[in-house]
């Protein structure tokens, strides 16, 4: 055993020597050439004091390469923080430019002295797959760039057949196919080709009906900071979206067109008082959807009965302590 831990202490040591050795001859060279510049000054002002005691610390600095490590680790980590605050993963993608076009989609679907036939026809058609990237990392914008008239469950289906929907929130990125399974957790970890990912897919509620007869119909997506899945509701919550959006979301399912008006958008503690989908009298459903109303952060002046039916979307916040949650009304229902 002695000989073992000698062993180790020897490579420690070759180690640590071998490090220190090489650390010493990047802060040589590192801090030659601020020596350099230093002396080259020297020449003009061979009276300064302040030359003299530059060019003592850097001399100083060219044998001490603990400096060296300090400042290369500093700049390492950085460049960490920088990369992990702002960089986007593979899974995830902008959509810049999908905001633009977007709100002109939906605006056009959503007018009601349109009929839609004529909405469908107004709306330019895309060739089915256009532009799209083969590869999976890319999935948010294959989805999120789609126009809705060429949206095809079946074909999506042959992606993934938990594809119940699709959801479209005005002034928001959201323009993605929606997910259903027996649980609340598969698409929290699993991406729309389930396959496993952080980022997840947004997802309906298990206990909600794809036909949309729920009195409250849920939606989950998570809150990624590039904006896509649930990312852009943040949107919602300024004073920009409230002043140029319709307020309007678009359920998309494969015989139906679902609008809705928001009417209340606020943060919540991590609660499941929200996420009831039923109730069982017109009373209860009527004082849910009344508080609802009364936690929006902001007045909406759309008025909610207990003849309505609603959806709600959650998030997480960015400390991911609390949730976003935003709830609409159903105001028409059209036949694709």
């Amino acid at each position: 055993m002695k000989k073992v831990g000698k062993f180790f202490k020897y490579i420690y040591n070759q180690t640590h020597k071998g490090f220190y050795f090489l650390c010493l001859v990047f802060s040589r060279g590192f801090y030659f050439y601020f020596y350099a510049v230093a002396s080259l000054f020297k020449v003009f002002f061979k009276k300064s004091k302040k030359l003299d005691n530059l060019l003592e610390h850097y001399k100083s600095r060219q044998e001490r390469p603990e400096y060296f490590f300090v400042l290369l680790f500093s700049c390492i980590l950085l460049i960490a923080t920088f990369y992990v605050a702002f960089y986007d993963s593979n899974e995830i993608v902008k959509l810049d430019e999908m905001i633009v076009d977007n709100d002109k989609v939906v605006s056009e679907i959503i007018d009601d002295n349109v009929n839609n036939k004529e909405i469908v026809e107004e709306v330019p058609v895309e060739e089915p797959g256009a532009n799209t990237p083969p590869l999976e990392t890319n999935l948010y914008k294959i989805y999120g760039n789609m126009g809705i008239n060429n949206i095809n469950f079946s074909e999506l289906r042959l992606t993934n057949n938990d594809v119940k929907a699709w959801l479209v929130v005005d002034g928001t990125n959201i323009n993605y196919p929606i997910v259903q399974t027996t649980n609340n957790d598969y698409y929290l970890n699993n991406n729309f080709k389930k396959k496993k990912t952080s980022n997840g897919w947004p997802f309906m509620d298990y206990r909600n009906n794809v036909s949309m007869v729920d009195d409250n119909t849920i939606f989950y997506g998570h809150n990624l900071l590039n904006k896509t899945a649930f990312g852009s509701i943040s949107n919602i919550f300024t004073t920009n979206w409230f002043n140029n959006s319709s307020h309007k979301i678009l359920v998309i399912t494969e015989t139906k067109i679902y609008t809705y008006e928001i009417f209340s958008i606020y943060y919540s503690d991590p609660t499941s008082y929200y996420l009831q989908t039923n109730f069982i009298s017109d009373n209860s459903r009527n004082n849910f959807f009344n508080n609802l109303k009364s936690k929006s952060s902001v007045n909406f002046s759309v008025e909610v009965s207990s003849t309505d039916k609603i959806i709600t979307l959650s998030t997480c916040t960015e400390d991911n302590k609390g949730r976003k949650v935003v709830h609409a009304k159903l105001i028409s229902e059209v036949n694709r």
